[in-house]
């Protein structure tokens, strides 16, 4: 019996498989696949694995597609141009907002706040992250955004630990750490964020269409995100001195390593994001990649709170594996100490004015142990009081295995009175 023409055109129109409809899209399988998720008309026979489609739904899919992806850049375009005079409002109000936020930060920052400014720079990165997709996408504002994050980043891996500092070093509330010391320090922590941040505002001078059309210069980006990667790992070894912990045997250096390793992994993790979002990543998903960035730096920022915690702690126990031994240059040291702290009595905290009578200070004067603690002199400018950390032996305790170590932060004044040499 023959088939009707009905019946053997819709035949024609029928594609079963997914390899019929892969060759009638001219595309691979696995992409038919992806593009059904997309919203392809694939039909599947219940109970059953084997799929079909119709032609003719197919091409209307696909014109229907084509049409969007036309109608997109006048979307595009209609979003970009100048925003109602409500949305301009909107947009102030934002920047306002993220405006009083900045200043709030940088004025904690500057009165060494630290746990506010770290608060602070959270909530004021949040709410950048949420107001960019309505600001404009300026190299300026890019700067701005850029500089703040890599500095507030920086800021809050270090400043999470100075609380700590502060309070085992004797006089530390009086003379606090260099304003500049968080900052600087803490770049080494994050040299791939460093990286993205530079990138993007230098892409922004070409509307980012450099990125995508130049290999050599994503090249250079990974290139600059590695090196940068290696300096900070032999910045930390060389700022620490960790030779001398390693080769004291002491437990916790597989802690440190197993640190330094993981702000390492972490850092390298970010390469690709970055790499993929400098080369065209919408800007609608900017919300996503910083999110994942978010996640990686605060598994960053508590790794580093954790080493520098246990820096800390070998300074107050292990200080001689760590730093030379220094001597005393002056025989009357300590009647030139008591002589300065009696001229600036009126600025010097209690704890230095009770180390002339301290049975340890005097001891480690007349014996000139004396370790220097090389902190922030780097950072100290003309503008801020000069001060050194200097530590000697203590007496052991009930919780302590061996002898401590007391750490007070001088002026430098006062502790060149001991001449160490």
């Amino acid at each position: 019996m023959a088939s009707s023409p009905n019946s053997t055109e819709r035949n024609k129109n029928l594609l079963v498989g997914w390899k019929e409809i892969a060759a009638y899209m001219k595309c691979s399988v696995r992409k038919v696949q992806r593009l059904e998720t997309a919203g392809l008309p694939v039909n599947r026979i219940p109970g059953a694995k084997s799929v079909w489609a119709s032609r003719s739904e197919v091409d209307g899919w696909l014109a229907l597609q084509a049409q969007k992806a036309k109608q997109r850049p006048k979307l595009q375009a209609l979003l970009e141009s100048s925003p109602p005079r409500t949305s301009r409002i909107g947009v102030a109000m934002r920047l306002s907002v993220i405006a009083v936020l900045v200043a709030l930060t940088c004025q904690a920052g500057l009165a060494s706040a630290y746990g506010l400014t770290t608060v602070l720079f959270s909530i004021t990165a949040a709410a950048i992250v949420i107001s960019y997709p309505c600001l404009q996408d300026r190299v300026w504002m890019r700067g701005i955004i850029g500089f703040f994050l890599m500095g507030g980043l920086a800021y809050a891996t270090t400043a999470t630990s100075l609380p700590g500092v502060v309070e085992s070093v004797a006089n530390m509330r009086t003379l606090r750490p260099a304003l500049a010391y968080p900052l600087v320090v803490g770049l080494r922590f994050i040299p791939v964020p460093i990286a993205i941040c530079i990138f993007w505002i230098l892409v922004g001078f070409r509307k980012d269409s450099n990125f995508a059309q130049r290999p050599a210069l994503r090249r250079t980006f990974l290139a600059v995100g590695v090196v940068l990667l290696l300096i900070a790992v032999g910045a930390g070894f060389v700022a620490y001195g960790t030779d001398p912990i390693w080769q004291s045997g002491l437990s916790i250096r597989w802690t440190l390593l197993a640190g330094e390793f993981s702000i390492l992994a972490l850092n390298a993790a970010l390469l690709w994001p970055g790499y993929r979002f400098l080369r065209g990543i919408d800007r609608g998903e900017i919300r996503q990649f910083l999110s994942w960035c978010g996640t990686a730096y605060l598994l960053i920022a508590l790794t580093s709170a954790t080493i520098n915690r246990h820096w800390n702690d070998i300074n107050k126990r292990h200080l001689d594996l760590r730093r030379l031994e220094y001597r005393v240059d002056n025989p009357n040291a300590l009647a030139d100490f008591q002589d300065w702290l009696q001229r600036h009595a009126s600025n010097v905290d209690p704890d230095l004015m009770t180390l002339p009578n301290d049975p340890e200070f005097i001891e480690a004067v007349r014996n000139g142990q004396f370790y220097r603690v090389r902190f922030d002199e780097p950072f100290q400018f003309a503008f801020s009081s000069k001060a050194v950390v200097l530590g000697y032996r203590a007496a052991q305790t009930v919780h302590e295995q061996r002898d401590g170590f007391r750490l007070v932060r001088f002026p430098a004044e006062l502790a060149n009175t001991l001449r160490l040499k």
